[in-house]
């Protein structure tokens, strides 16, 4: 008998999801939580990703195993900047060790915003944009990511991509009718223009254009690709949804501490929310199943036949990991890309899911009848 028609059991995850929200710098957790995956000896199946996440996504999927983790440390080695420099013929000033960490921060964001990043974006040569001028909709941003066009060219192989094992998902919105979309390897063939697309943040960087239309960062849309996922709820799953930015944090006493929290609360993309209704739908499709199997003497003619269609028993195990909050964080941490502390958030990410993978609640709790999916908390909140 189906799991979906137990009253309780141990339901065994088919296949192995990889949810990778939007961050910027904050997205080298994600690099340990596939480090993490990989030296466990289990396999993503399917990688979902937005903005930052769609590129760490594509660097998985567009590579065969062997070369996925040294594409992965590649590419977060060359976004890095020294822990000691702001650019060519710069330094950090003594006065920022005692100042505090906030000072240091602030410093280490205005030279990425001053610079770009070698590999990633450059400021813009074409200041019309800057001055309020208008350009043409490619160019309608501050930054170039030309750069990263040659990276993900360089790291990611497409020809792989298309024939990969490991499936791809990458969110972006359509600027002209707001509706976010999925580029999907299983519908179309992916390449560097929808990864780009997906991390294409405004202001700071130009739309980009995909069969006619105009795409922006999924993450402005929703920064948590959960729902793509889920909307195709027909196989028992594994999924480790590396989440970036808190959910939790203690209310506001300064301006950075409002600019932070503000920023954490839009992009965290109401997460639990998204989760909650999710499982309602979820009941719902099992109840269907449930009804289909009891009614299944019923004549195939009948009209009930065809809704069991639209009933699903597979159970998603949700392994919810959240980066930690590094001390002197502000609202622009996700332009820090200072090289400590993106070793920190790799090392935490890795930490992280190591933990979980250690632990498989999945292999130990039984699942409810009706219970599609079960969130298993591994946040820095539950281990404290």
């Amino acid at each position: 008998m189906p799991a979906a028609h137990k009253t309780a059991c141990i339901v065994d995850p088919q296949r192995t999801i990889l949810v990778f929200q939007g961050g910027g710098a904050l997205g080298a957790y994600q690099a340990g939580v596939f480090a993490a995956l990989e030296a466990s000896g289990r396999q993503a199946d399917w990688v979902v990703g937005t903005s930052i996440g769609a590129i760490n996504a594509a660097l998985i999927a567009g590579n065969p195993p062997e070369r996925r983790g040294e594409r992965l440390a590649t590419f977060w080695d060359r976004v890095s900047r020294p822990e000691s420099g702001l650019g060519a013929g710069w330094s950090l000033p003594e006065t920022s060790l005692t100042l505090g960490d906030g000072f240091g921060s602030h410093l280490r964001s205005l030279q990425t915003m001053t610079f770009g990043l070698p590999g990633f974006f450059q400021p813009r040569a074409n200041a019309l944009f800057a001055l309020g001028l208008a350009t043409i909709p490619g160019e309608a941003s501050f930054y170039d990511v030309a750069p990263l066009r040659e990276t993900l060219l360089e790291l990611v192989d497409f020809d792989y991509l298309a024939e990969s094992p490991v499936r791809l998902s990458v969110g972006a919105v359509d600027v002209e009718s707001a509706q976010i979309r999925y580029f999907d390897s299983r519908h179309c063939r992916l390449g560097p223009e929808h990864i780009l697309a997906s991390g294409a943040l405004p202001p700071a960087f130009a739309p980009v254009e995909i069969d006619g239309r105009l795409y922006w960062d999924g993450g402005i849309y929703s920064n948590t690709p959960l729902e793509w996922i889920l909307h195709e709820p027909r196989v028992h799953s594994l999924c480790l949804f590396a989440t970036l930015w808190q959910q939790d944090d203690q209310p506001p006493q300064t301006l950075r501490d409002v600019l932070r929290r503000s920023k954490e609360i839009q992009y965290s993309s109401r997460a639990d929310a998204l989760i909650a209704i999710e499982r309602e739908l979820h009941q719902l499709r099992h109840a269907v199943n449930l009804l289909s199997y009891e009614l299944a003497e019923l004549n195939g003619q009948s009209p009930l036949r065809e809704l069991a269609c639209l009933g699903c028993g597979s159970v998603f195990h949700l392994v919810y990991l959240q980066a930690p909050r590094l001390p002197g964080e502000d609202h622009t941490k996700d332009i820090e890309f200072e090289a400590g502390r993106v070793a920190e958030r790799r090392a935490a990410g890795f930490a992280d899911t190591a933990r979980a993978l250690q632990a498989k609640p999945w292999e130990t709790e039984k699942v409810a009848r009706g219970q599609g999916i079960v969130v298993h908390d591994f946040s820095p909140a539950k281990a404290g």
